[in-house]
């Protein structure tokens, strides 16, 4: 059994390129558990929100080859990732449609 810090390791390995391009963006981002081990790609903005980057309907697969579309979520201040701010979902599982989506959840919103 591989130790929590191995996982983890392994985990940002296996998203290596998408954490590249993540960075190369303006977007640094790194890999975490969100609790109860399940995986995400997090990005801290500077005004303190997050964004949460899993698959599409579920949180990140640990696999890349269970890998699945993009769920981004936008979450304020704190450890409460309960509700976003925003969402955005796409089916897409490249990386150009990822970097879109996350353009996307920083969008302003009209209400």
């Amino acid at each position: 059994m591989m130790s929590y810090e191995d996982t983890m390791r392994a985990g940002a390995d296996a998203y290596g390129d998408v954490l590249a391009a993540l960075s190369a963006a303006g977007f640094p981002a790194s890999f975490t558990q969100t609790g109860g081990m399940c995986a995400a790609l997090e990005i801290q903005l500077e005004a303190g929100h997050t964004i949460l980057v899993t698959d599409a309907e579920d949180t990140l697969s640990w696999c890349r080859s269970d890998h699945r579309g993009w769920g981004v979520g936008l979450y304020p201040s704190g450890d409460d990732w309960d509700e976003p701010l925003a969402y955005v979902q796409v089916d897409s599982s490249d990386t150009a449609a990822l970097l879109s989506a996350v353009r996307d959840v920083l969008r302003p919103r009209r209400v």
